[in-house]
């Protein structure tokens, strides 16, 4: 089972995104600073990190390059779900080469899943139905 580590501060957000990839089959962690996805991440060791920019104590940004600096956490893709401006704030978090990045305001948590399955190499489900057996 892959794991998740939802880096969130709204606690809405982190509601729909964690039932919706817990649905999918993805173990899922939250951090709900900066700080504490730092504390947890050399513990957890998440398969992906999905990251908001604007957070207390610890932005995005740090965290970003927190994971991008430690060789134990380099296979861990990171997305950037983010209503920060990309010109100013985000900026930071993008010099950091996310895997991808994603507003908020535009992202649906199944758009969302695809892209993680995407990044994780994980086979999206055939949504067409078993064909009937022909006689």
């Amino acid at each position: 089972m892959k794991t998740i580590l939802i880096v969130e501060d709204d606690p809405i957000i982190v509601q729909v995104y964690r039932a919706a990839l817990k649905k999918r089959g993805f173990q899922v962690d939250v951090a709900e600073d900066g700080l504490v996805a730092m504390k947890n991440l050399l513990q957890l060791r998440p398969d992906l990190v999905l990251l908001d920019v604007m957070m207390p104590k610890v932005d995005g940004s740090y965290v970003l390059k927190f994971i991008r600096s430690r060789p134990e956490l380099t296979a861990t893709k990171v997305i950037i779900l983010s209503n920060a401006s990309f010109a100013d704030a985000g900026s930071e978090a993008v010099s950091q080469h996310p895997d991808a990045i994603f507003l908020k305001s535009q992202c649906t948590p199944g758009v969302l899943a695809e892209k993680i399955n995407e990044l994780l190499g994980i086979a999206a489900p055939d949504p067409s139905p078993a064909a009937p057996p022909h006689p």
